[in-house]
């Protein structure tokens, strides 16, 4: 997948052949629940003010009467359900029942969207993990597709339900004629990373996988971009609480484990998928059904000695991204570098269906481009010039204050390096923002102090510049996961020119998306 040979993902491979594959997609925050508001709704993490767990585009003060992605097909008069993470739990509550999904089959059934559907009936006895628990390789089940609920992994369970609804879905179809809009939302590779072994067996043809060519965070890089993701913390921490890129630890050859059981796990999704995508082939509806496949964030496994998601590096934000569409010829097995992003998708799959994007109070803040026109021409078509992406950076993680303005905060870091993904924080008390903008050759970065009170940048109190050179990246591996962003240009003279022009279209591109904001009407979610 991407490029990457060690990856088995013969569906996935599969899908691309027969559409089109965006080497260049980025999400607007690399951070799942931040990332499915965004994406979900159609509104960038500035509009719908979601920046972690805390916040949800539903809120009063940002978009109670927002139509949503599947709403939006809803109202146009689709069978809209599905299974699994689409949006994130809890954020909106009730995953946006029943504003976002048809609460009744085709033939009466009462339908409720679950995140992770009951069905689980054996234990997740492990046949291989390892001593960090970050994955857990499991006996292999039945098939899902051939057992019914006869399996006892999360994703088998969510993949049974997206596989009956879509039977139903389809029977429909071919009797009433009335379309359909389906979601299925894996949760892995999401850690831990819990699978039957057979596919951690096939990874690079069983054998080990290579490390990541860059191990060390580049010293010019400014510090508070560097993360210990705490979901891989017991392996990389060391005894003064700071990650190996700053205290020269081996890594001991967990690397190139980790790679391999993370590998391991794309596959087992990709197996899933593929499941549904067989199903409508047997249904004989693919070609004239648009698929549509992407991630939330990226991840890292090991580069600069980077962990998991939450950074604004390429490996934070760049996504796969494919869209088939059988009827455009010109979009059946290339590859495009085009850029896009995940707030993409909601213009993009209403224009294929033909349908007229929402107006008036459900259609305001709309901020993705259809990206049609690529389908249309993947070699020249081009409807953007820059991509945005975001993420914070906190001085503390959690939401409790023993006073009531930042600084009064428990569990306080006082180190660049142990900076927080302000996880928990409330989004006044976030602490620093980092914009990202990506254009076909370069990207910048600008860390700068954040206003809570306006939920902004302060642009004239700015922490660390990012600016690197991406000509020749093609967002392919293996270069384009390891051979890029090792090297910060910001403040070198010979690119001073490039800076300044860069950083006035970032300043632009983040005021053209940035929406009010009424600090009186702040809200907290209850996770559910």
């Amino acid at each position: 997948m991407m490029g990457a040979k060690e990856v088995v993902t013969p569906h996935l491979e599969k899908l691309a052949n027969t559409g089109i594959l965006f080497s260049q997609a980025h999400v607007q925050f690399s951070y799942c629940a931040p990332s499915r508001n965004s994406f979900m709704s159609g509104r960038r993490p500035d509009a719908n003010k979601c920046y972690n767990f805390n916040n949800h585009f539903r809120e009063a003060d940002t978009g109670q009467d927002w139509v949503a992605l599947p709403q939006h097909f809803k109202d146009n008069g689709y069978l809209v359900t599905g299974s699994g993470k689409l949006f994130h739990p809890g954020l909106p509550p009730n995953f946006d029942m029943p504003k976002s999904w048809s609460s009744a089959g085709p033939e009466g059934q009462t339908w409720k969207y679950e995140d992770s559907p009951s069905g689980s009936n054996a234990s997740t006895k492990c046949q291989t993990d390892n001593p960090y628990g970050h994955f857990c390789l499991t006996e292999p089940s039945a098939s899902p597709r051939s057992s019914g609920n006869a399996t006892y992994l999360e994703d088998e369970v969510v993949t049974n339900v997206v596989l009956e609804r879509l039977s139903d879905a389809i029977g429909n179809y071919k009797k009433t004629t009335q379309p359909f809009f389906m979601g299925l939302g894996t949760h892995r590779p999401h850690l831990p990373w819990v699978y039957p072994k057979p596919f951690f067996d096939k990874v690079n043809g069983g054998n080990d996988v290579a490390e990541a060519k860059h191990k060390v965070w580049p010293a010019d890089v400014p510090h508070l971009h560097w993360h210990e993701c705490a979901e891989m913390s017991t392996q990389y921490l060391d005894s003064d609480g700071l990650g190996t890129a700053f205290s020269n630890n081996s890594f001991n050859g967990h690397q190139a484990l980790m790679r391999r059981a993370y590998y391991g796990c794309l596959g087992y999704a990709d197996d899933l998928i593929g499941q549904v995508l067989d199903l409508l082939d047997d249904g004989g509806v693919t070609d004239s059904t648009v698929v549509s496949f992407i991630g939330d964030h990226g991840w890292h496994l090991g580069e600069r000695d980077m962990w998991c998601k939450m950074s604004n590096l390429e490996l934070g934000t760049r996504i796969p991204m494919i869209i088939r569409a059988p009827w455009i010829q010109t979009a059946v097995g290339v590859v495009t570098t085009a850029l896009a992003e995940a707030v993409d998708l909601f213009p993009t799959l209403s224009e294929l269906a033909g349908l007229t994007l929402p107006t008036g109070k459900g259609g305001e803040y709309l901020s993705g481009t259809s990206l049609v026109p690529v389908l249309n021409d993947p070699a020249n078509g081009v409807v953007k010039d820059e991509t945005l992406s975001q993420f914070p950076r906190c001085w503390q993680n959690n939401t409790h204050h023993s006073g009531g303005k930042p600084g009064d905060e428990n569990n306080r870091t006082a180190s660049w390096e142990s900076m927080s993904d302000c996880h928990w924080t409330d989004r006044q008390y976030i602490d620093y923002m980092g914009y990202k903008m990506r254009t076909k050759n370069a990207s910048i970065t600008v860390w700068s102090v954040w206003d809570g009170d306006k939920l902004e940048a302060k642009w004239d109190q700015t922490v660390g510049v990012e600016l690197y050179d991406h000509a020749g990246d093609n967002g392919m591996a293996p270069m384009a996961f390891d051979d890029y962003e090792n090297v910060n240009l910001a403040g070198k003279p010979e690119w001073a020119t490039v800076e300044v022009n860069l950083r006035a279209r970032l300043e632009a591109l983040v005021a053209k998306y940035r929406t009010p904001w009424n600090d009186t009407a702040t809200t907290v979610a209850t996770i559910v």
